[in-house]
């Protein structure tokens, strides 16, 4: 990120890396609900498992779709560096 980054798309991009955490914890506690589910259980907390994944994937393509926007923003801002030659990359003739 650039210094002339926008203040609200740095906050959405900390409220985005925020919920996709929390879509973590919820697929760490959604698999050790499932772990221990009784037999009789198990199906419904392995479905419960299942959409907590869903979740926290999708969660994690936003939070990745903001990275790769701001990226492309701050790259599309900065010229390009041109080389330069150095003294060993000079070649007398």
């Amino acid at each position: 990120m650039t210094a002339d980054t926008r203040p609200e798309l740095t906050d959405r991009l900390v409220w985005l890396y925020c919920d996709w955490r929390s879509q973590c914890a919820g697929v760490r506690a959604a698999y050790e609900q499932f772990a221990v589910a009784p037999a009789a259980e198990r199906e419904v907390a392995f479905a419960a498992y299942q959409a907590a994944l869903d979740r926290e994937a999708s969660a994690a393509a936003t939070y990745a779709q903001q990275i790769r926007q701001l990226g492309n923003a701050a790259t599309h801002r900065i010229p390009p560096i041109r080389s330069q030659p150095t003294a060993d990359s000079v070649v007398e003739t």
